[in-house]
This record gives C-alpha cells, sequence and structure tokens, in this order.
C-alpha cells in the first residue's frame, strides 16, 4: 500500500494544469536533449521525465520537433527591442550579450546539440531558423537602421549583412567551443568587425580607400 508521501506527490502531479505542467514539460524535453540529443529524445520519455501521459504532450505538440522548438523558445530570453540608447555600439553589445546569456543558460547543451542536428534535419533547421533565429536577427538590424537614420553609420553600409555578422560570430564561438563568448569577446566582435563595417568608408579591391 503506498504511503501517505507517495500519495500527495500523486495527487499534486494529477493536479498539474496548463503553465505549470507545461513548464514541467520544457524542463523534461531540455533535459532529454542534453542527455540523449535530439535523435535520442521521443515523446514517451519527455513525458516519463515530466511524470505526466504521453498524450498530455499530443494535445499541445503534434511532433517532437514542434515541442523541441517551443521548449528551447521557453529556454531563450524573449526577442524583445533592447533598451535603445543613442550609440549603435552600446546597443550592439547589448544584443549580443543577450544571445550570449541565452545561449549560456538553460539551453546551452541541448541547444548545441540541436544545432548540430539541424545540419541533418532541414525541416528543424527551417523552422529553427524562423522561430528563434531570425526574430533576433530583426532586432539587430532595427538598431542599425536607427543608427543609421541617426546618421551614426556610413550611407553605403550592408546594414542586413552585417546585422548577421555579430550573431553569426557569437554562434559559432559556440559551435566551436561549447560555450558562447564571454564579455570582452563581445566587445571585440563590435569593435573589431561590426563597428569598422559600418562606420569606415568602404576599400577598393588593392586595399585604397574609396
Amino acid at each position: 500500500m503506498a504511503d501517505s508521501g507517495t500519495r500527495d506527490q500523486t495527487a499534486a502531479q494529477s493536479r498539474r494544469r496548463g503553465a505549470v505542467l507545461e513548464q514541467a514539460i520544457y524542463q523534461a524535453t531540455l533535459r532529454e536533449l542534453a542527455t540523449l540529443g535530439y535523435n535520442g529524445l521521443t515523446m514517451e520519455g519527455v513525458a516519463r521525465r515530466a511524470q505526466t501521459g504521453k498524450a498530455a504532450l499530443y494535445r499541445r505538440w503534434p511532433s517532437k520537433k514542434d515541442l523541441v522548438l517551443d521548449a528551447l523558445l521557453h529556454a531563450l530570453p524573449e526577442a524583445r527591442e533592447i533598451a535603445a540608447s543613442d550609440s549603435a555600439r552600446d546597443n550592439l553589445i547589448a544584443a549580443l550579450t543577450i544571445m550570449s546569456d541565452a545561449l549560456a543558460g538553460e539551453m546551452a547543451a541541448p541547444g548545441l546539440g540541436v544545432m548540430l542536428e539541424m545540419l541533418r534535419e532541414p525541416e528543424l533547421r527551417q523552422a529553427f531558423g524562423s522561430r528563434i533565429i531570425e526574430p533576433r536577427l530583426r532586432l539587430v538590424e532595427a538598431i542599425l537602421h536607427r543608427a543609421a537614420a541617426r546618421g551614426e553609420l556610413r550611407a553605403d553600409a550592408e546594414l542586413p549583412l552585417i546585422a548577421r555578422t555579430g550573431p553569426a560570430l557569437v554562434m559559432q564561438t559556440f559551435l566551436l567551443t561549447g560555450t558562447p563568448p564571454a564579455a570582452a569577446e563581445l566587445s571585440r566582435i563590435v569593435d573589431a568587425v561590426l563597428m569598422p563595417l559600418l562606420t569606415e568608408p568602404g576599400r577598393s579591391e588593392d586595399g585604397s580607400q574609396d
């Protein structure tokens, strides 16, 4: 016969609804990703770790791809506007810091596994790009457009391309080392790469300034 502690735990689990249950499922998904990788993750395994029924997962997510993406979105800070200053440099560092902090947080280990898995899963890659990467790239691009409107950047700067350069370097460091860039490295990315592209005159092919 189950003791009172076991009965209380079972009753508490059965009462979980809404956001409480969803939080437990997201945490279980991230742990399964970190332990087993995307290929090894199953809906059954997530349900078991979350101590809920498999039906509770399928009512919300039709596939593990949808569940994984929502769990990663949950782990990431919201893709929100930066508390903008009048300095493109400061705003870029703030945006890259948010991205770096996210990679260092709950999604660090599973995030790396999912990114590697995207090389083999085009559907996952497309969904990850449209739901997670693109909104954050648009924030960086918005920073640059505001700076250009203030006259802070050179008129011929390739803003959409440069907006992708900083996040790409952050992701490259994460993929190569397993950890995102530290604050000093983020400042170097902005000062040595992005700001020269945004503010220095273009150079001709022979290296002379236009």
